[in-house]
Order: C-alpha cells, then structure tokens, then sequence
C-alpha cells in the first residue's frame, strides 16, 4: 500500500479529538470572518478562530498528499458544513 495513504488510513482511524477542535467544529458551517447570517451563533465557526495551520477541503476538491502534523484538515459539504476534522 502507499505509505501516504497508509498513515492517511491511521490518521482517520485514531479516535482522537484533534485537541478539542472535532468538538468545536464537527456539525457546525464555516463562514467567512465578515459574512453575515441568521445561523444561531452555536451553529457556526468564523475562518478567524481556525488554527493558522489548516486547510478546508470542499467535497470532490483535489489536495496535496504532503503529511504535515500540525496542520489541521477540515472537511466540508457542499454548505460549508463540518463533517470531520484530523490533523495530516
């Protein structure tokens, strides 16, 4: 097997929190540090309080295969809305 997909494979196997960030961001939308909304404010996250080090990856969306620990890898439906988070 690759190793890159290996350690993608393990990375998504760990059940772990991602230092507190899958409680803070899974089921929520992503919006842009000036968009408004009508969202409840539990129901969003601002681009302002992610980690400097993330990336956001749309559905069907290409992506580097680069294994980076620090940065935090967030994916997202077609509505910005969280549905998993793992550091890679």
């Amino acid at each position: 097997m690759n190793p890159f997909l290996q350690r993608y494979n393990q990375n998504h196997q760990q059940d772990n929190d991602c230092d507190g960030w899958k409680d803070k961001l899974v089921g929520k939308v992503i919006l842009k540090d000036e968009e408004t909304t009508q969202l409840p404010a539990t129901s969003f996250v601002r681009m302002k309080e992610l980690p400097s080090q993330h990336r956001i990856l749309a559905p069907n969306s290409m992506c580097t295969m680069d294994y980076r620990p620090e940065r935090l890898n967030i994916r997202i439906d077609d509505t910005n809305k969280v549905h998993a988070v793992y550091y890679g």
